[in-house]
């Protein structure tokens, strides 16, 4: 008597989840048009026969119950190996033919034409660099690219004139019908055809312009507007000028660089800057130029301002990128010490120097923090 739970490799008593798991395992093991083993179609029946007992609850209950004797009783079909009987066994095919790699049903069975997949081409990604002031105002640059397109003589058929033939191998249908022998019958799976690729023609003599391709590649010129504020590393999507295919084009992206700038530097929408200011500028305040991105600014400075103080323009920074707002510019003030200086600003630095008595500060300083020397 075969030990139905053993073949599957179960425990008795296990769940209908259980027993279904492990018959689409193991017939996908011992299917003879897959499995190497010699014993192949010997043990896909003995599986296949004790998933047919037990993933039906009444004969998994009166095989649980009487073991071998089951088929003695009302609702056993000894006809499993006969086809799709009203008796046979409840198997989901689909699922199971999914897993051998043959697909659905529909490739199966199917018969006819089936619709192609369309070849919509494929993007092309081109740098651009462009200046730090036409990211921040934005441009139009010129982009010329190499670019595959449908075949002017052909239009992209890859016949000569266009004039084409019915398919040889799929005989118009786009498929090409492959025969399976199973335990279960013959069945019949389907595929794009090789030749015409689906298309169901074929060119009656290939286009010499493309070789048959129906497509070429050639240089090609584009247009493009850059918006204000873009950055380093942003890229711009022009819809339908990428690779053309067979039904349709791709898109073109923009990868944009941005050139380092002598002055300024940027952190998002605001602009950094520095600008050096004499000994007397700082310690008398002045009012100095400055640079902004739309030319000079009157940038005043307050007496006694220390070298490093950042002062903040509002609104002269970039403008973001999707909206009006600007961000703004910070100018960082470097007082500078003067490497040369004449008889005359030495004198007046001396008696800075004695008025300032940084001296006699600076030791006091000392002797608080060390005490005296």
């Amino acid at each position: 008597m075969p030990d139905y739970y053993s073949i599957l490799g179960l425990s008795k008593g296990a769940s209908s989840e259980e027993v279904k798991k492990a018959y689409k395992k193991m017939a996908k093991q011992y299917h003879p048009d897959i499995s190497s083993d010699k014993d192949a179609e010997k043990k896909f029946k003995e599986v296949s026969e004790a998933y047919s007992v037990l993933s039906d609850p009444e004969k998994k209950q009166n095989y649980d119950n009487y073991g071998d004797s089951y088929k003695n009783f009302q609702g056993y079909n000894q006809g499993f190996g006969g086809g799709f009987g009203s008796g046979g066994i409840d198997i989901d095919f689909e699922d199971i033919f999914n897993s051998f790699g043959f697909g659905g049903f529909g490739d199966i069975f199917g018969g006819g034409k089936q619709k192609q997949r369309a070849d919509m081409g494929s993007n092309i990604k081109v740098n651009t660099t462009i200046t730090f002031e036409e990211a921040a105002f934005g441009c139009e640059k010129e982009i010329t690219y190499d670019k595959i397109e449908k075949c002017p003589e052909c239009n992209g058929t890859g016949a000569e004139k266009g004039r084409e033939k019915t398919c040889d191998v799929c005989r118009g249908t786009g498929r090409e019908v492959k025969q399976q022998r199973t335990p279960f019958g013959i069945f019949q799976s389907q595929r794009t055809c090789s030749k015409c690729r689906g298309k169901g023609s074929i060119a009656e003599k290939e286009c010499s312009h493309c070789s048959g391709q129906g497509l070429v590649s050639k240089k090609h010129k584009v247009k493009v507007k850059i918006p204000a504020g873009i950055d380093n590393g942003n890229h711009l999507r022009i819809s339908r000028k990428g690779h053309s295919g067979k039904d349709g084009e791709g898109d073109l992206y923009l990868i944009i660089f941005v050139e380092p700038h002598k002055v300024f530097k940027r952190d998002e929408y605001d602009v950094y800057a520095e600008i050096p200011i004499s000994f007397t500028e700082s310690a008398l305040g002045a009012t100095v130029e400055v640079p902004t991105l739309k030319g000079k600014a009157d940038l005043k400075i307050p007496g006694g301002t220390q070298t490093g103080t950042i002062f903040r323009l509002k609104n002269k920074g970039i403008q973001n990128l999707n909206s009006q707002n600007y961000g703004d510019e910070y100018i960082k003030v470097i007082v500078e010490t003067p490497k040369k200086i004449s008889k005359k600003q030495k004198e007046l630095f001396e008696k800075l120097e004695k008025e300032e008595k940084m001296s006699k500060k600076r030791k006091g300083f000392f002797e608080s923090v060390f005490g005296k020397f």
